[in-house]
């Protein structure tokens, strides 16, 4: 059964309805059950269901939660979207799952992603397409799809996303969520794909993003490395206490590729707050080429995606082959045995050496702000797996998302805030990234810009 009171509040609301005991657990479990069952047939964010005892026992005192379909939950199928995984159950607990459950969240399912995870937009030929509720006729965009889908239109109060270029923050920019990537080290590490990506969520407010990083900040056992703690909950943050901050601002890509109308409006509003706010904005551009950059980070994202893929078939006892993976995975991986270990170790050590340079501007700029993508959300289909290659999705994703892979390749905490809506209904996020370490400047920047130009009214129009 459904409440119309509920969709009214964000995650850290609910929990304090729940202590207040206005609310029982398994009315509001149920109640999102029951949205899930009315529009997920429609929008396909939901992939799976899962039947499980509520864990009350953690800080968010047993809110529902999806797991993003890449990641493993003991029992339950862990399908990456891909039909080469057909039949398999995980026999583990994922570690981020691990902790989701301590800090007391109750997972009821998982949701879509593209296959393995490797584009910009939620496509999958195996899981069917994920639609954006703003307007159908647009992706929510991904790989974080599904997770943000899901928030935006009620199923969940929030959920987790991860994030290997862009794949949480491209999705709640087009769906009009907070969505957050800490610092590389802040959560458990992964040596996927470089260690570029990173676990995390997709929120409807700051103050539920914060909670999260509270559960999942740590180290696991045999991480490489780790971020120090910084000894304070998130969650506390006081937006009250930040000064001035200098943030650098790229209203453009340069030659590297045209912005959209729509986008400049967005991060020109933006930018405006922020000077409104007694911040000093000036733009700025870290000394990087673009085109370089991301010509290396496709040879590292290239080899190490063939390598999960190839991975993830061997534990199903299957090997890879073009009627068991989408066309863009099969060229993928003709593409990274192309490579050689030269031609990999030549473009890792080019990262880390612009990286240095990336990092180098945080000591002039306490922010840089920037636009997301550059366009708004794209219609449903133009990232179909099915017909296209990998340079082909390559191709329109230097065109659309040429810039998020940065703060992965850098290990630097980033956000998308939304603060634009256009007139077809389709929200625009504004892109910020701190320096590495400072989630709390981001967490404060955002909470101070959430209270100046509120958003969490417009979710209203989605009941």
């Amino acid at each position: 059964m459904e409440h119309r009171e509920l969709y009214h509040l964000d995650a850290w609301g609910l929990r304090e309805k729940l202590l207040q005991k206005e609310w029982k657990i398994e009315e509001v479990i149920d109640h999102y059950r029951s949205v899930t069952a009315r529009k997920n047939p429609d929008l396909n964010a939901v992939v799976h269901q899962i039947e499980e005892p509520v864990n009350t026992d953690g800080p968010f005192m047993g809110l529902p939660f999806l797991i993003k379909d890449l990641n493993a939950v003991k029992g339950h199928p862990l399908t990456y979207g891909s039909k080469v995984m057909d039949g398999f159950k995980a026999g583990w607990d994922d570690e981020f799952v691990k902790r989701f459950r301590k800090g007391g969240l109750t997972i009821i399912g998982k949701s879509n992603t593209p296959e393995f995870g490797f584009t910009p937009a939620t496509e999958s030929v195996h899981l069917g397409f994920t639609k954006n509720p703003w307007n159908r006729d647009y992706s929510p965009g991904g790989s974080s799809g599904g997770a943000a889908a899901a928030v935006a239109s009620g199923m969940v109060p929030f959920a987790h996303a991860s994030d290997g270029g862009g794949s949480i923050r491209i999705p709640a920019s087009n769906t009009g969520l907070f969505g957050f990537k800490p610092t590389r080290g802040r959560t458990p590490f992964s040596m996927h794909l470089n260690s570029f990506a990173v676990s995390h969520g997709v929120t409807k407010s700051v103050r539920d993003s914060a909670a999260l990083l509270d559960i999942l900040e740590g180290p696991q056992k045999g991480d490489l490395f780790a971020t120090p703690a910084q000894g304070k909950p998130y969650a506390g943050l006081d937006h009250r206490d930040l000064g001035p901050l200098k943030i650098g601002y790229m209203a453009d890509f340069g030659d590297v590729m045209p912005i959209s109308q729509d986008v400049q409006a967005a991060v020109n509003k933006t930018a405006r707050l922020c000077e409104s706010l007694g911040h000093h904005v000036e733009q700025a551009y870290p000394d990087i080429d673009l085109n370089k950059f991301m010509d290396a980070f496709v040879v590292v994202w290239v080899v190490g995606g063939a390598l999960a893929v190839k991975e993830a078939a061997r534990m199903n006892g299957k090997t890879v082959d073009s009627h068991n993976v989408e066309r863009m995975l099969s060229t993928l991986i003709e593409k990274a045995e192309g490579y050689s270990a030269l031609d990999y170790e030549k473009a890792r050590l080019y990262l880390a050496s612009e990286s240095a340079k990336f990092h180098a501007f945080f000591e002039q700029y306490d922010v840089l702000l920037h636009p997301v993508n550059a366009s708004s959300a794209l219609p449903l289909g133009c990232y179909n797996g099915e017909e296209k290659t990998i340079d082909e999705i390559l191709a329109v994703s230097a065109a659309y998302a040429h810039l998020a892979p940065a703060a992965n390749v850098t290990g630097l905490p980033a956000m998308s805030v939304p603060l634009y809506w256009k007139e077809n209904n389709v929200p625009i996020g504004s892109h910020f990234t701190g320096r590495f370490g400072d989630e709390k400047t981001l967490f404060k920047l955002a909470s101070q810009l959430e209270e100046a130009e509120p958003w969490f009214h417009r979710y209203e129009t989605l009941i």
